[in-house]
């Protein structure tokens, strides 16, 4: 931006920075130097020239990192004299050895907890003794020599194996991230988990119980930093905390798949695959032909009439019909404090392992719905995103506006439209040339609120072999995917694969299967851009 609007901004934002900066800082005079700094790099910020869609959060990046800096430099700062009385031994003279002890030293310390790090600083920087320390504390000179007792102990055991055993951090990443359930306004899963630090939190206490300590020490990460950031975690439920102590324990509650124990595991992709084949030999074929036979077609219209197209919306409906046996995945899922409520999952790796390309991705059911009481407005829409579909954004992307728009279209004409929500349907292919493009379902008006449950189950029957093959494929994967996860996380686990083969994951191999042996046509581009998607809306009155 200009210098005039800069400097008209950063006065704008100059006391909610010193408020950020005392917030922080318990201390006037040092948070008014932390707020110089955070003015400093926000004013240069602001005169860069790039536009900055979102003000407030861009201060706060900004912010946030000035302040990671100046906790780096306060705990960096000090140097250690005397480190004999540790029982760490280093060479005297100024060599890069010393250098590089005196490092590890500093970045040990950085583990403890705020009292041990107090209590070191005081003894070994301010030369205090005991009793002075208790004073100040308002603890027993008993407790101070046990806390440096048990740093010490702590500080040569981390140095030592850093030393001795040559250890390297090789931090995890997400590969991918979702959620089971409805989200707030700050989003799923990918959106809280925005850094490789939370991350590394929760993996570091998904198998066990960490403290703050212990995890600091799990991920190599100074307590200073992972402290807010676990707090946020918590906060948002995706981690527990256990107890009140003082010293409380902490235990990740989302599904995390770790990629690396799956890298050479072929067994599931193989039992899901054959499993796609019997589906496409067994039982879509009936339906096609029970659909082709039907003289309305079951109630279902698309752009032409078009069999095929409508057929890959078949399959879709068809997966739900196998959720025959008793799970609920819903009962696990957490209230966020944005209002979300969801089941959070994440697949895990590290930069050592490249995963395998995922050759079959789909998301879960996309449901939409606006049922206010009118005939004329209401509608639901069920769709799904998989490697047949032409569409981006998944879940992101599908908005509830492009249903409630598409249904006015269609049931109030194109001039009920603004200009700008017509060419949104466009663009995503729901209209093209003026004409819908996905399958839309006309029904009761008093039935649509119970469609997507109880929609074909007048035609479609799941054959008792197919029955039996879905209960045996829970039961396979449900004890095959135990042994990844934690107890705490196993009941979740079984009802994440009760249903096995009524998830989305079946549809792009069931449909890979169908295009194989003929049953299905390949799509076209526009169509691949509505394909798996049905609206169901009132009957005409």
């Amino acid at each position: 931006m200009d210098k005039k609007t800069a400097d008209k901004k950063i006065f704008e934002y100059r006391d909610r920075i010193f408020g950020f900066a005392l917030d922080k800082i318990r201390n006037i005079d040092m948070a008014q130097e932390l707020a110089s700094d955070i003015i400093y790099e926000v004013y240069r910020a602001f005169l860069r020239p790039c536009e900055i869609t979102n003000p407030d959060g861009y201060v706060y990046r900004i912010a946030a990192n000035v302040w990671a800096k100046y906790v780096h430099k306060l705990e960096t700062g000090r140097h250690f004299d005397d480190i004999n009385d540790m029982e760490i031994a280093a060479p005297e003279d100024n060599s890069q050895d010393e250098q590089e002890m005196q490092q590890l030293l500093r970045r040990e310390i950085g583990f403890l907890s705020d009292r041990q790090r107090n209590i070191i600083y005081m003894h070994y920087y301010d030369k205090l003794p005991v009793a002075e320390i208790a004073r100040r504390l308002g603890i027993s000179a008993g407790t101070v020599k046990w806390h440096l007792s048990d740093a010490r102990d702590k500080l040569k055991e981390g140095i030592e194996m850093n030393i001795d055993k040559n250890l390297e951090i090789n931090p995890i990443y997400f590969k991918d991230m979702g959620h089971s359930g409805y989200t707030g306004s700050k989003g799923d899963t990918a959106d809280i988990f925005d850094s490789a630090i939370k991350m590394n939190i929760a993996w570091a206490c998904y198998h066990e119980p960490k403290n703050l300590e212990e995890i600091s020490r799990e991920i190599g990460v100074p307590q200073l930093y992972v402290a807010d950031q676990l707090t946020a975690l918590v906060k948002f439920g995706f981690i527990d905390k256990l107890d009140n102590s003082s010293n409380p324990k902490y235990r990740t509650n989302m599904l995390m798949y770790d990629l690396r124990a799956l890298a050479n595991e072929t067994e599931g992709d193989e039992a899901l695959n054959k499993a796609a084949a019997v589906l496409a030999e067994k039982y879509i074929p009936k339906i096609f032909a029970d659909f082709e036979a039907s003289p309305d077609h079951w109630g279902m219209t698309c752009d032409g009439d078009d069999l095929n197209y409508m057929k890959y919306a078949l399959v879709m409906l068809a997966i739900r019909k196998l959720r025959i046996n008793s799970g609920n995945v819903s009962k696990f899922a957490v209230e966020r404090p944005d209002g979300g409520c969801f089941v959070a999952y994440a697949s895990v790796t590290d930069s050592s392992h490249k995963p395998k390309e995922e050759k079959y991705w789909s998301c879960g059911d996309m449901t939409r719905d606006d049922i206010s009481g009118d005939p004329v407005k209401d509608s639901i829409c069920l769709s799904v995103d998989c490697c047949y579909a032409d569409r981006e954004g998944r879940w992101r992307d599908n908005l509830d506006e492009d249903w409630i728009w598409l249904t006015k279209y269609i049931n109030q004409g194109k001039d009920s439209l603004a200009p700008e929500e017509y060419k949104r349907l466009v663009d995503k292919g729901y209209v093209y040339e003026d004409r819908v493009q996905p399958v839309i379902v006309r029904v009761k008006h008093s039935e649509l609120p119970d469609m997507l449950d109880k929609h074909l189950d007048d035609k479609i029957t799941v054959p008792d072999e197919i029955a039996a093959l879905c209960r045996e494929s829970d039961k396979k994967f449900i004890e095959h995917n135990m042994k990844y996860h934690p107890e705490h996380i196993r009941p979740l686990v079984k009802e994440w694969y009760t249903n096995v083969l009524g998830a989305m994951t079946m549809l792009p191999r069931i449909i890979e299967k169908l295009l194989e042996n003929g049953s299905l046509e390949p799509l076209t581009d526009i169509q691949k851009k509505s394909v798996f998607s049905v609206l169901y809306l009132a009957e005409n009155r």
